[in-house]
């Protein structure tokens, strides 16, 4: 359809109408057009000198830019977010700013500790954040003081309506005494109370456990008497460090306290929550660790006041507060634990998720609570038996269980059987060890479960404790000796801890051995292959050469009781005195351990005197001047001085020489080193200085080798004479090395003049060698021994003095016939050495003369 235009409206007839406004409600109506404008603007006036900002310019600030002092003052804040805030903000300053805990480390834990009994936890959590960071760099000087500023807080939020402040204060106690622990014990009176109501009254397991585990460590740090020295490790500390407290420190808690008076009157305290624990009807798991840790907390309070109670007067004060009758203190601790002893042993129907293994455990512990104990005479009869029936069950059935687990339970036991045996008749101590023995075959290699029973056994093995009747051990004893030495050799490549247990075992064994009159004929076979073997490689070391110094010194030990020492067992020693890695004082020790043996019988004199001619000529000393060669070189001479100075022991000189002349003069003569001969020749003059009981046949062998070994010598060690400035070192290492020769010269005139006669032949000498070294090298020889006066006088008289010249006149012509081999300058150089010779020789004859 299409649709119609619509008509224009017609104007409506009259006058002119005003415009109409529509006004909606709420509108303001704008101002008139004549309206005077009242606005009136400012701007803020900045001065620079007065900002905030400028008054922070150098100090330290947190990141929302709060100085520590600010951050000091909200933590007084209400809102419980600021005070944490605050907290944050102080550990971020004193992280990236230590100097200002340095500085104001007083004033800070000041203001800080007044938070430990915020009601907000986690506050309290920050707290205890911020002291973990910053206790550990306080100074150990100001100990004293940090500790009297925050005890004072830490009791009274112990007494604080909430319970979750309460639990608190302990954890910052932990704190303290972890980072202090030796100033706090004046406080320990208020410690102890407190923790007596908190455990007696608190009724949630998983609270207790908190409290008890800072409970352990306290106990753990209190000064104790170490006299007592049990098998397990060392818990208590032995110094007793106490600091004078401020003012604000309650009287009682000043001064020295008597820690055994408060552990005496804490210790029923204990066991009156283990009963209570050990009651409820709680989650059993829970109420295992808590019963674990109490046992453990009367466990070193009982080895502290059996410690303390037995230290002078502290025992009368102990048992002062009893009648005319003193009770013993063992006794009256005992006393104590009489409802720990009814409940004992403690046996799964009181947790039955749990494993008898962990059960084991506590027994375990409460066995060494009355081990603690050291007199056993005056307890209940059936006390020592209760435990012993404990222990021997026990240890049969985890034994022959086979399971690996059980038979690890029984390593907490197993060091207090010995203490337990002592107590014990000879039978059942027979029976115990047998036990033990068992328990070692069964127990896998290198277990800590072996190594558990062999040093129980060793302890067991003391020759006083088998006194009574030494023959019953006789078989066990035995079969140790038997079975010991192989194990040492199946030990080879372990740990060396293993090695120490066995030998403490095996030298125990050996000396229950000899106060019982065994026989160990068979153990030097098997102990042999322990030190080393010969097989068709050739020397095969064993584990005795890889060991540490203090592990070899057992061993050798050892060797003083095997009897008798054979000639393969020595040989074995021997290929391990030779070895290279060997220390000198092992070696030493071999040698006054053989000593003694040989003084007893256990070997023969051949053997021993065999073995001390081979040690001193097959030592070897590597030639130069490294540090090895020179530490080598002194460990051989205390070998030699210590080998010349164990002859007189075995027997008479003349009868020992006689023994060893062939065998001292063989190795003399034979091809061996200059140190090896320097040895042999100082134990001939040991044995025999002026050669009387020597054949003429020996005389002439040495003779004919002497000088060689005396141009060795000087070749050795340079010609010191002839330089104008010697070497006061060569000096002395030639006169330790021709001191020798020159003692068997002055003895034996023979002898001298048969070297004087060989020293200038050509063939005495190395034909390589130029013939200006050789006559260099005799020409220092014979200055050297005109410069010692015994020996210039020895050659200057008559009985010499023609052999002398000799030897003079065939130097001169031995150079007179070289000389044109010889350079210029050489020559001069030994017409010199003569000349200075021939003046020193001149001189001592005129002497000898107007002495005449």
């Amino acid at each position: 359809m299409v649709k119609h235009k619509s008509q224009p409206k017609k104007p409506k007839k009259g006058g002119v109408d005003f415009k109409k406004y529509k006004r909606k409600l709420g509108r303001k109506l704008p101002p008139p057009k004549n309206a005077t404008n009242t606005e009136i603007k400012s701007k803020a006036i900045v001065l620079p000198e007065q900002s905030i900002v400028s008054q922070k310019e150098g100090l330290a600030l947190s990141r929302k830019g709060l100085t520590l002092k600010e951050l000091l003052q909200h933590t007084n804040h209400n809102n419980a977010k600021v005070r944490k805030d605050a907290l944050l903000g102080i550990k971020e300053i004193l992280l990236k700013h230590p100097a200002e805990l340095d500085l104001h480390k007083i004033a800070i834990i000041e203001k800080l500790r007044e938070r430990i009994r915020d009601d907000n936890h986690i506050v309290r959590e920050e707290l205890y954040k911020l002291f973990e960071f910053v206790f550990p760099k306080c100074a150990k000087e100001l100990s004293g003081q940090l500790v009297s500023l925050l005890m004072v807080y830490i009791f009274n939020a112990m007494t604080h309506q909430s319970s979750a402040v309460r639990l608190t204060a302990f954890n910052f106690l932990d704190l303290v005494v972890h980072f202090f622990p030796f100033s706090f014990s004046a406080y320990a009176k208020p410690i102890f109370r407190n923790y007596g109501d908190a455990l007696l009254k608190n009724q949630l397991l998983e609270d207790r456990n908190r409290m008890l585990t800072g409970l352990l460590q306290f106990l753990k740090r209190l000064p104790c008497d170490e006299s007592d020295t049990s098998t397990d490790e060392n818990l208590l500390y032995h110094e007793n460090h106490t600091h004078a407290c401020e003012s604000e420190v309650s009287t009682e808690t000043n001064g020295p306290t008597d820690v055994g008076g408060l552990l005496k009157d804490f210790l029923p305290t204990l066991v009156r929550c283990f009963e209570v624990i050990h009651n409820s009807s709680q989650t059993e798991e829970q109420s295992f660790k808590c019963i674990h840790l109490v046992l453990q907390c009367i466990d070193l309070t009982v080895r502290y006041l059996v410690a303390d109670a037995y230290v002078g007067e502290q025992y009368q004060e102990f048992c002062n507060h009893l009648e005319p009758v003193v009770v013993a203190p063992d006794l009256l601790i005992f006393s104590m634990l009489k409802k720990l002893w009814e409940m004992f042993p403690l046996n799964v129907c009181h947790w039955r998720s749990v494993e008898d293994d962990s059960i084991f455990m506590l027994n375990t512990v409460i066995i060494k609570i009355f081990l603690r104990f050291r007199n056993w005479d005056n307890f209940p009869s059936g006390v020592v038996e209760k435990l012993f029936e404990f222990i021997k069950i026990e240890l049969a059935t985890k034994i022959e269980s086979g399971n690996m687990l059980q038979k690890k339970s029984l390593l907490p036991l197993i060091p207090y059987i010995p203490k337990l045996s002592i107590q014990k008749s000879f039978d059942t101590r027979c029976c115990i060890f047998q036990a033990l023995t068992n328990a070692f075959r069964n127990s896998s290699s290198l277990s800590s479960l072996r190594l558990a029973c062999i040093s129980a056994i060793t302890e067991m093995l003391a020759p006083e404790r088998w006194e009574s009747s030494p023959e019953s051990i006789d078989p066990e004893v035995r079969n140790w000796l038997q079975n010991l030495p192989l194990l040492l050799v199946s030990l080879d490549g372990e740990d060396s801890l293993y090695f120490k247990e066995v030998l403490r075992l095996q030298l125990h064994s050996l000396q229950a051995a000899s106060v019982f009159s065994l026989a160990t004929d068979r153990m030097g076979d098997n102990y042999s292959r322990f030190f080393s073997f010969e097989s068709d490689k050739g020397t095969c070391y064993g584990p005795f050469t890889s060991l540490p110094a203090d592990v070899q010194e057992l061993a050798v030990y050892c060797l003083y009781y095997v009897s008798p020492i054979d000639p393969i067992l020595l040989k074995s020693l021997m290929s391990c005195c030779l070895y290279n890695e060997i220390q000198v004082h092992v070696i030493l020790l071999i040698l006054q351990v053989l000593q003694s043996a040989f003084k007893a019988g256990h070997m023969e004199v051949g053997d021993y005197l065999s073995f001390l001619i081979t040690l001193l000529s097959q030592f070897h000393v590597p030639s130069g001047d490294s540090p090895d060669a020179a530490s080598k070189l002194v460990a051989f001479k205390c070998i030699t001085s210590d080998v010349c100075a164990h002859l007189p022991v075995v027997g008479d000189n003349s009868l020992l020489f006689k023994m060893l002349e062939k065998s001292i003069i063989h190795q003399i003569c034979s091809k061996i080193p200059v140190h090896n001969k320097c040895a042999l020749l100082r134990l001939l003059v040991a044995l025999d200085s002026k050669l009387t009981t020597v054949s003429a046949q020996s005389i002439h062998m040495i003779s004919s080798n002497l000088p060689q070994y005396l141009i060795d010598v000087i070749s050795e060690f340079g010609e010191g004479y002839t330089e104008s400035v010697p070497s006061t070192l060569n000096v002395k290492i030639k006169q330790y090395y021709l001191l020798p020769c020159f003692h068997l010269f002055a003895g034996s005139k023979i002898l001298l003049n048969h070297v004087l006669n060989a020293l200038p032949s050509g063939h005495h000498f190395d034909p390589q060698v130029e013939y200006t070294a050789i006559l260099r090298r005799i020409l220092s020889l014979l200055l050297y021994m005109c410069k010692d006066a015994r020996m210039l006088k020895i050659l200057v008289s008559s009985s010499h003095k023609s052999e002398l010249e000799s030897l003079l006149q065939n130097l001169r012509n031995f150079l007179a016939s070289t000389s044109s081999k010889i350079f210029f300058g050489e020559r001069i150089n030994i017409e010199s050495d003569f000349d200075q010779l021939r003046l020193i020789i001149d001189s001592a004859v005129e002497q000898n003369l107007e002495a005449k």
